[in-house]
């Protein structure tokens, strides 16, 4: 699923080889107490990888952590916020030293609230984030070009009526359609950190946020297995 989104990206086809950057550079980041590297992202950052020849991938550097001993205790509000400020800085220097490269940016659980605060802005009052501006600059931004999230705490989940009437007959005819036109997935209520619905991203055409029904992190329900299952071989 998430590689076919990325390989439908057109921003990504047919970009020509032999640069002396790379064409595609991949940045991932791993979930709460995950040890250094990929993390449950391994999967879908080899996709990449694989599908893209002379592509390179980079691990975000940042705490990871909710309070665990494990990860050195730092409080998942400050790691949110350390790694939010971190992606954003090592994002912003990888352009301006690579300005043609395109990125691919791909965040579980944590590291996906991380990489949705660092692409969307609006702020985020559980990291402790006060600035709704979307921290990268405008080079960055652009050189963004998929955003693949899993499990991501700011998931919204809301579905909203949307109605349109037959040209001939008038006749109203309605379907449910999910707030956040790029969110999937089994889930329609709010993570532990979720926007507010009326919140708009400016770059929701460029991400995929998954997040099902049963996840207690993402979502409301009771399941953390749940929570561990987004991009095992799909």
């Amino acid at each position: 699923m998430y590689i076919q989104y990325v390989l439908a990206l057109p921003a990504l086809a047919g970009i020509a080889m032999a640069q002396s950057y790379p064409n595609v550079h991949v940045s991932g980041a791993r979930e709460t107490t995950a040890p250094a590297g990929y993390g449950s992202l391994s999967t879908v950052v080899n996709l990449v990888l694989q599908a893209y020849s002379g592509s390179t991938a980079e691990a975000l550097n940042y705490p990871a952590c909710g309070g665990q001993s494990s990860c050195g205790g730092t409080s998942y509000a400050n790691s949110a916020n350390q790694g939010t400020s971190t992606a954003a800085s090592v994002i912003n220097a990888y352009v301006a030293k690579c300005p043609n490269t395109q990125i691919v940016l791909v965040g579980y659980s944590q590291g996906g609230q991380v990489f949705d605060n660092v692409v969307c802005g609006g702020g985020d009052s559980g990291a402790g984030i006060s600035s709704t501006a979307v921290p990268l600059i405008s080079a960055a931004q652009a050189a963004v070009k998929a955003v693949i999230l899993m499990g991501d705490p700011r998931y919204v989940g809301k579905l909203i009526l949307h109605c349109i009437r037959h040209k001939l007959t008038y006749s109203p005819f309605c379907i449910q359609v999910y707030r956040f036109s790029y969110e999937v997935g089994s889930c329609r209520a709010g993570g532990l950190d979720a926007r507010p619905s009326s919140f708009q991203c400016p770059v929701g055409n460029k991400i995929q946020s998954s997040c099902d029904s049963a996840d207690p992190y993402c979502c409301n329900g009771n399941d953390a297995n749940v929570h561990q299952g987004y991009g095992r071989g799909r």
